[in-house]
């Protein structure tokens, strides 16, 4: 769908929302997000809601949900009213926001790019304002692409301590749920409901990883490398010892064989509507080999054991969010799988060590958002918050 130069509040929402999901729900007025309204990915249930998970078949197919999912409960109990459930990649088998059966939400920061994927129409409602937060769904980087692209703070949790209920299981092993906001207060005011109360924290020990920034691409690393410096204090660290390749040849088969595993007899049930870009995934999770999991699985407990002694109670390493600006909405399947490759060089750190990360905008470039990352070590979000919650506005004082 093409996007006007500068598209209307009406244009965001039409695509950010899903049709049959935009009824709003408040359970209480009353609570620490009273008076917020919030948007819910549409792959997590809430009662009385059908989830599509992005495909046309689920969404004929599917019941309303019976149950609320926790992570939705809290926000809800707090105060915040849903306004509705919000665009999805399918099977959350994207980092773009590029879905052909229901369309691609506009990205408010840069209209004609894409606005980053699975969580879409999460980022895009947030981005344009029309929602205070959003939660949606991380695996391989499905809040922090989005957030990144759209100039916004974006929560990965510590895998397995936000519940994951009543959320699309993608890939288990990976799967989180996390939320973006516009600014840190209202990224540290949501994430209390979640943790607890967010005060000052004692200074970190900052790491710049300093080979992850010569993954970006077309001179990104180089504008994003003296603001990660700028950030306090740091050491530089190697963060790849073993190789960038050695690191995506250990989440690949894990991650795919994860996403065949759950939702493969959905995916190859005859006469099933798929997207192309989806059914070549699927396709390519089917040939995964037995040999190349069972060598990940102990792989990816020594790339863990490594990053958590490295930041043991205090550490935190800085690095680029995404390698790259967010494609153009008209970029080909191709392109997609080429940028999803190289950005989960950046991504997958925190997905395969099951780390905390938070992805906060640092800059513009050629007119776009980008973004730092801080990963901490395992609970350390209400830390990650804390610290970013004393940088200020990183984006303004890289303009100023």
């Amino acid at each position: 769908m093409d996007v006007p130069e500068r598209p209307s509040r009406e244009a965001i929402e039409r695509l950010a929302f899903v049709d049959h999901g935009r009824d709003s729900l408040l359970l209480t007025g009353e609570g620490p997000l009273a008076g917020l309204s919030f948007a819910v990915k549409d792959l997590i249930d809430v009662a009385g809601y059908r989830s599509a998970w992005g495909n046309p078949d689920r969404l004929r197919d599917a019941p309303p949900a019976i149950a609320t999912a926790p992570s939705v409960l809290v926000p809800l109990m707090a105060g915040a009213r849903m306004a509705g459930k919000t665009a999805t990649d399918e099977l959350a088998c994207g980092m773009f926001g590029m879905n052909p059966h229901f369309g691609i939400p506009i990205n408010p920061a840069a209209p004609d790019r894409v606005p980053g994927g699975s969580s879409s129409g999460s980022a895009s409602a947030v981005a344009a304002g029309l929602v205070d937060f959003a939660l949606g769904s991380d695996t391989g980087g499905s809040i922090r692409a989005p957030a990144s692209f759209c100039g916004l703070y974006g929560l990965r949790t510590t895998f397995g301590r936000v519940s994951v209920a009543g959320v699309m299981p993608m890939a288990p092993s990976f799967d989180t749920v996390g939320w973006l906001t516009r600014n840190i207060a209202m990224m540290k005011r949501v994430s209390a409901c979640y943790f607890g109360p967010i005060g000052p924290a004692a200074a970190p020990r900052l790491m710049v990883a300093r080979d992850a920034f010569d993954i970006p691409e077309h001179g990104i690393g180089a504008a994003l490398l003296p603001i990660a410096k700028s950030l306090g204090a740091s050491t530089e660290i190697t963060l790849y010892e073993e190789g960038v390749e050695h690191w995506l040849e250990t989440f690949r088969p894990l991650q795919l064989h994860d996403l065949y595993a759950t939702l493969g007899a959905f995916a190859t049930e005859p006469g099933r509507r798929l997207s192309q870009a989806v059914a070549e995934r699927f396709a390519l999770a089917s040939t995964v080999k037995a040999e190349d999991v069972a060598k990940a699985i102990p792989n990816r407990e020594a790339l863990t054991d490594r990053l958590v002694a490295l930041l043991g109670d205090d550490g935190i390493i800085v690095l680029p969010t995404v390698h790259d600006l967010p494609p153009r909405r008209d970029a080909p399947v191709t392109a997609q799988i080429a940028f999803r490759e190289k950005t989960l060089a950046l991504t997958a750190v925190a997905s395969l060590t099951r780390l905390p990360q938070l992805a906060i905008p640092a800059t513009t470039f050629e007119g776009c958002p980008v973004g730092l990352s801080l990963i901490g070590g395992p609970r350390s979000e209400k830390r990650l918050i804390a610290f970013a919650d004393t940088l200020g506005d990183l984006t303004r004082k890289a303009a100023a």
